[in-house]
């Protein structure tokens, strides 16, 4: 793991960055996060802290954000503001929306508004300002049991004895005290912060850069994929499509073929029927005149030529 305040080993206790750090406290207040996510889109959300110090926090957020991004924390209940840089992702555990991540300050400072913050965080900031390093603050340790003191008995009182003389002894040389760099003044961080903002930014703009040439890649690929994808379900539905339309135009012409069939050969058979029907009227149509013919010529021919 990396050296921010969420993470420190016991070989970096001793370095000049973990002797920079304050302690650590489950601290739980509401923030607005803003930045730019990891496909570059710019966001804004209220969220919670878990976990703050002086130089950071450990905070949830439901967009991507990547380790080295700069996002912007405001505080409504303190009124105050920062940036910081993203030094750790967790991931979320299955089943839960969103994920904590840990940002570090880019300047070290009390923005949640702890009430009652550690002691060392004031002997932190002050020290900072004066461009100073300050020890890490170790755990107390309970003191050694005193041993119980056994009384001595009183010495028998001695004769005074005259003082040996003594030759006088020169005094010591001291040796001059190492001189101690000057503190650092206070526009000196002022301005080593703004030029660690101002890298921060280009190494974000820069890695937001490489990001989006590699998004647009996967982009145009996915499309130039998607695309041939969909050429090819069109020349397939155009195939079966061509298909169908060949099985139905045959399917329709058979049928059309035998309903012809059906249809001749009921209209031949109809035909038949009227010709059989017309054949059988028009000959008892004509037995039937022709009957009536017959009974009707004698009587005419009687009435006509009288039998004498």
């Amino acid at each position: 793991m990396g050296n921010h305040p969420f993470s420190q080993t016991a070989n970096q206790q001793n370095s000049p960055a973990s002797r920079r750090r304050s302690t650590r406290i489950e601290y739980v207040t509401t923030v607005l996060l803003s930045g730019k996510d990891a496909s570059g889109t710019p966001f804004r959300e209220y969220t919670q802290t878990a976990i703050v110090n002086l130089h950071g926090c450990k905070v949830r957020t439901s967009y991507r954000i990547l380790v080295g991004m700069l996002v912007s924390l405001e505080c409504p209940t303190s009124g105050a503001s920062g940036k910081g840089v993203c030094i750790k992702v967790w991931d979320a555990p299955a089943g839960v929306v969103g994920h904590e991540i840990a940002v570090q300050l880019i300047k070290p400072q009390n923005l949640w508004g702890v009430p009652n913050p550690p002691a060392d965080w004031e002997v932190v900031a002050r020290n900072m300002a004066q461009g100073r390093l300050v020890p890490r603050l170790s755990a107390a340790r309970p003191a050694a049991p005193a041993l119980p003191v056994e009384p001595r008995p009183a010495a028998a009182p001695r004769p005074p004895v005259a003082p040996p003389a003594v030759a006088p002894v020169a005094p010591p040389v001291v040796a001059p005290a190492p001189s101690r760099p000057a503190p650092v003044a206070g526009p000196a961080i002022e301005q080593r912060l703004a030029d660690l903002e101002r890298r921060s930014t280009q190494l974000v703009e820069s890695v937001l850069d490489i990001l989006r040439g590699q998004a647009e890649e996967i982009t145009r690929n996915s499309l130039e994929e998607f695309r041939q994808q969909v050429e090819a379900l069109v020349q397939d539905a155009e195939a079966r499509m061509h298909q169908g339309l060949l099985r139905a135009y045959e399917e329709s012409a058979a049928s059309l073929v035998g309903l012809r069939t059906d249809s001749m050969e009921q209209m031949a058979l109809r035909g038949k029927q009227m010709v059989r029907s017309t054949e059988d009227s028009a000959r008892t149509r004509l037995i039937t005149e022709t009957a009536t013919m017959d009974e009707a010529v004698p009587a005419k021919s009687t009435g006509q030529f009288p039998i004498k």
